[in-house]
């Protein structure tokens, strides 16, 4: 087995200690279309911090959105589920493929969120979310969906990124959201979806990515950087890799600890990369 890389620690911002504490919560299945319920604190905001299994079956064309596979958390519900397709009856038919999503909800203030969406070749433009704002203005990956064929490759990303001088795809500055997923053969897309927030005066960043080599895997904590206690919350800013393989121990994912004091640990399997960003 080759051995797997980890990336170093970044502190991206510097101030005392702001954060009071955070939520977190996992889901996973291969049809549960409702989603399940979340119940984070009082003024918390919700991220992804975890994504495994298979997203690379899906339809939307002839039925809903949900039958797209997802890993994607709002306000008050995790949805983890398998893609399907509509049989000639238009009944939504799955595929019985299994998704696993984590999610991480830290006290903050949404400023923005978009959406991107896939086009048949992989090049679909970035997205703008909003403006630069201040130190204290963070975005985190939201969601993800795929289709036939979207994830199958070790070369498939999903991002958030801050830009901070224009080129010939971001416009203007601000945050955005890029991917390079393809349509299927319908012409139906997958989509990214992310999240914009303001944090409390006072807190403090860190970032880094955890990367495992083919047939490898690595387990390690993340946000030490930011001394300890280490952190008050961890989500993902990035993912790289193929989510093709109904196996929800093959992905990238963010496991918060039991109290507020542990370390978050990200765990990354087989030539995949994740990126995080904590908080405390």
């Amino acid at each position: 087995m080759v051995e797997p890389e980890i990336g170093s620690e970044e502190i991206v911002d510097e101030a005392e200690e702001a954060l009071t504490g955070f939520s977190s919560f996992t889901a996973q299945s291969t049809t549960n279309w409702t989603g399940t319920s979340i119940s984070p604190a009082a003024g918390e905001v919700c991220f992804l911090s975890g994504v495994a299994g298979n997203l690379n079956q899906g339809d939307w064309f002839g039925g809903p959105n949900s039958m797209k596979a997802t890993a994607r958390v709002t306000t008050s519900t995790l949805f983890a589920h398998g893609g399907a397709v509509t049989d000639q009856n238009n009944n939504r038919v799955p595929y019985n493929n299994l998704v696993k999503a984590n999610a991480a909800c830290l006290p903050s203030t949404a400023v923005g969120s978009s959406i991107w969406s896939s086009n048949t070749s992989g090049t679909s433009a970035p997205v703008w979310i909003t403006a630069l704002g201040t130190s204290l203005r963070q975005c985190f990956l939201s969601g993800v969906t795929g289709v036939d064929g979207s994830w199958n490759s070790a070369t498939r990303f999903a991002r958030v990124v801050k830009v901070t001088t224009t080129d010939a795809t971001h416009s203007t500055t601000g945050w955005y959201i890029e991917g390079n997923l393809i349509d299927d053969y319908s012409g139906s897309h997958a989509t990214i979806s992310a999240t914009c927030v303001d944090f409390p005066t006072g807190t403090v960043f860190a970032s880094g990515m955890v990367y495992a080599t083919e047939d490898g895997s690595t387990s390690v904590p993340i946000g030490g950087a930011l001394g300890n206690p280490v952190v008050k919350g961890c989500a993902l800013t990035e993912i790289n890799g193929a989510f093709n393989v109904n196996d929800v121990s093959q992905g990238i994912l963010i496991t918060a600890p039991s109290v507020d004091t542990g370390s978050w640990i990200m765990t990354v399997t087989n030539n995949r990369l994740g990126k995080w960003v904590c908080a405390k």
